[in-house]
């Protein structure tokens, strides 16, 4: 199994940068906006990868060279191909949270509705039996 590139803390620090798109402990993706400004930069004298990562808000420090010569490779060449840069595939992290938060909410809706019928039955079933009660008292009074 590969050994994890990022820890927690730096998933949870990279995650904030708006150019981040997801990120896992072992890969990152970066949102079209991103590849954009990496594109505008490149080219411009004294630019390197490790500078203008910093200029995005990222500390070059969390990135290894390789990941950093990869990232400039890639980037470069999704840029000369015919299609261009591409926006990343998949939900970014926010559009997951988004997506998650309202099913996990659904979940809560829908078992907070369940709860509230079984409340309903058990307390309906009370009043059946209590309604049998006092009308078997009513048909057959006690004797004295």
């Amino acid at each position: 199994m590969k050994k994890p590139t990022y820890s927690e803390e730096q998933i949870n620090i990279l995650a904030q940068n708006p150019y981040t798109h997801s990120i896992t402990p072992y890969k990152i993706t970066f949102t079209l906006e991103f590849k954009e400004f990496f594109m505008s930069q490149v080219h411009l004298p004294g630019m390197t990868t490790p500078k203008i990562l910093k200029a995005a808000g990222y500390d070059p420090k969390m990135f290894s060279r390789s990941t950093m010569d990869k990232l400039r490779m890639r980037t470069l060449a999704e840029a000369a191909s015919p299609e261009g840069l591409q926006p990343p595939r998949g939900l970014s992290q926010a559009e997951r949270t988004k997506v998650y938060a309202a099913k996990d909410l659904e979940r809560q809706r829908t078992s907070t509705s369940i709860k509230e019928l079984q409340n309903k039955v058990v307390h309906l079933e009370q009043q059946v039996e209590f309604l049998k009660k006092i009308s078997n008292i009513y048909l057959h009074p006690p004797a004295d």
